[in-house]
């Protein structure tokens, strides 16, 4: 017999076994890209006010880029006798200070009592304050979203 002569269903066999392991290829290549795609990933809590600048939310030193998404604050508890100064940080360098990027003071009742803060990308460091300068101390819920 010629060597060109199979049976057909070696053929089906072989062929089918070549689909499996394309197939195998495709999912660990999507396994591959899917791995290192971020995780959204959140922290909260509440903070109660007591005249001093207090930590709503720190990432001090994190393990590599990160990308902070947002801080929610919630005002609701906040009276218009009330006033509160929200700041942002960052930190841009390695053993580097946190820097003050922007400072929101709010006064009153706030037309919105959900307030939001959007966040940049960072790889040294981030902290989100809050320091009672008027009123009583009220509690302010608070989370925090990221991705690692």
């Amino acid at each position: 017999m010629s060597g060109n002569v199979h049976n057909p269903a070696d053929i089906n066999t072989l062929a089918l076994e070549a689909s499996v392991q394309d197939l195998q290829d495709d999912v660990t290549d999507i396994k591959a890209t899917t791995d290192g795609l971020p995780v959204l990933s959140e922290t909260g809590g509440t903070v109660t006010t007591d005249g001093t600048e207090q930590n709503v939310y720190i990432n001090n030193t994190p393990l590599g880029v990160f990308r902070p998404v947002c801080v929610k604050i919630d005002f609701t508890n906040h009276t218009a006798g009330e006033t509160v100064i929200v700041r942002e940080y960052y930190r841009i360098k390695v053993a580097g200070n946190i820097i003050l990027q922007d400072a929101v003071t709010y006064a009153g009742v706030p037309a919105n009592p959900l307030i939001s803060i959007d966040l940049d990308p960072n790889r040294f460091g981030i902290k989100i304050t809050i320091e009672k300068t008027a009123g009583a101390n009220r509690a302010y819920d608070w989370e925090a979203f990221y991705e690692i």
